[in-house]
């Protein structure tokens, strides 16, 4: 359960419309996911096996904060714009006995190119929001790449089955087409926006989702600030 604590998300989003796409006037929202409120201290995990790769000792943090309290690994999606989605191809390496990245987005219907840069054995156990396994992908092999289509919208939880506990990490699988996951800092870029009202979505791991409502108008900049409290 979430500790009782008080958060606050706010997002600075920025829109400059540019040119006509689909018809429709566009624009770029740009901003920051921040966080107020004090941080859970990182759980150390001590390594059992697999430790010339791995290390001695593993620590797992439930929130990641750079510059001025920004929260890195969250994704940022605009609701109910109009578009299509752009097909992509998104990678999930295992570095260290860590997935790099932890956290990434792709539309519906992209690639996940699955691999290892390790040379121990590892997999890749995909589940559902439901807890209900989505894939399992072993990855023996240093190097090997396994090709998995993503064709059902949803949030994707990965974990290591081969005595690696505490490796974890998300793929966001979206069909909306307009999204990006905050950097280290909690910034964050979204580009080719249509003018029009919809609501601004962000989803972390630990803090959960919320939305603002956010305007995109045509020749104006915005802004849309989202602020969390909880007790």
């Amino acid at each position: 359960m979430m500790k009782k604590i008080k958060l606050l998300f706010l997002i600075a989003a920025f829109i400059t419309v540019t040119g006509p796409r689909w018809g429709y006037a566009q624009g770029t929202v740009q901003g920051r996911v921040l966080f107020e409120g004090t941080a859970p201290a990182a759980e150390k995990v001590d390594v059992k096996s697999d430790m010339p790769t791995c290390g001695a000792v593993k620590e797992v943090q439930k929130i990641v904060l750079g510059q001025d309290q920004g929260v890195a690994h969250a994704v940022v999606k605009i609701v109910g714009a109009p578009g299509a989605a752009v097909p992509q191809t998104g990678k999930l390496d295992q570095v260290k006995c860590e997935f790099v990245p932890h956290v990434q987005a792709l539309s519906m219907g992209a690639t996940l190119k699955i691999t290892s840069s390790d040379p121990v054995l590892h997999n890749s156990h995909a589940f559902f929001e439901d807890g209900t396994t989505a894939f399992n992908i072993a990855v023996p092999i240093m190097g090997m790449e396994i090709s998995k289509k993503l064709g059902q919208a949803g949030l994707l939880k990965f974990r290591c089955d081969a005595g690696h506990t505490w490796m974890s990490a998300y793929v966001a699988v979206l069909s909306e087409p307009f999204f990006a996951v905050t950097d280290a800092d909690g910034n964050f870029t979204i580009e080719g926006v249509p003018a029009g009202n919809y609501e601004l979505e962000v989803w972390h791991e630990w803090l959960g989702t919320h939305r603002e409502p956010i305007v995109v108008k045509e020749g104006e900049p915005a802004s849309a600030t989202l602020t969390l409290k909880q007790p």
